[in-house]
């Protein structure tokens, strides 16, 4: 601590003030001889003084204690940090969307191919071990796209609401379902041996998805 320079910063902010130093020893209840003794570096303020002459000159006691002025932090602009950190989680939730849309056609391409060949082709199910992997594989692939989308979505709640989150997320959602869709109705289609309906076999599936999409439409109209 240099009391030179803690006394040259007490005489500039006293002049600042326009004090003179029978007025400022006047408010800090001491002599003329005291306030010349600190800003000429002779002497120092009191340990139990030191928040009364912060106060009068209008600073801080660590600042007096230093002998300067310390810059003020930049007050945090929470409006921009909040845009941004919104602006982030959506970046995040598309980029986790399109991920899952990757996982979710790989499924629905390996694992319906897999299993309208094996309706045609094969009378029992698992008949052969690749159906068996490619279904374990498709199937691998239609849960990690349904986890990473389901990440995408909880991430959007640390900063939007319900309503900007089905705004966002809920179109989205049925087309990822229709993308997941085909492929478990083939693997239920194998199941119950819809080869016996030969060439309908498509269109029923077709018609069971269009069903299936217009109720998740409907619900998702009731929830918004």
């Amino acid at each position: 601590m240099n009391s030179k320079k803690v006394g040259s910063f007490i005489a500039a902010l006293r002049k600042e003030k326009e004090y003179t130093q029978a007025e400022l020893a006047e408010i800090l209840n001491v002599s003329n001889r005291t306030i010349s003794k600190w800003e000429n570096g002779d002497g120092f303020p009191d340990i139990t003084i030191l928040p009364s002459v912060a106060q009068a000159l209008g600073i801080t006691v660590d600042e007096l204690l230093a002998g300067e002025k310390m810059p003020k932090e930049e007050p945090v602009d929470f409006k921009v940090t909040e845009v941004e950190n919104k602006d982030n989680l959506l970046n995040f939730f598309k980029i986790s969307y399109v991920i899952s849309v990757f996982f979710g056609a790989f499924s629905t391409l390996l694992g319906t191919i897999t299993e309208i060949y094996s309706i045609w082709a094969f009378p029992i199910l698992f008949y052969t071990h690749w159906e068996i992997m490619f279904v374990a594989v498709s199937l691998v692939a239609l849960i990690a796209s349904g986890l990473v989308y389901a990440v995408g979505v909880t991430r959007l709640g640390v900063s939007y609401n319900k309503s900007e989150i089905i705004a966002i997320a809920g179109k989205r959602g049925i087309i990822l379902s229709l993308i997941l869709l085909p492929f478990p109705l083939s693997f239920i289609a194998r199941i119950i041996d819809f080869s016996r309906w030969g060439v309908y076999t498509p269109f029923v599936m077709a018609a069971i998805i269009v069903a299936l999409a217009v109720i998740e439409r409907c619900l998702y109209e009731k929830v918004k």
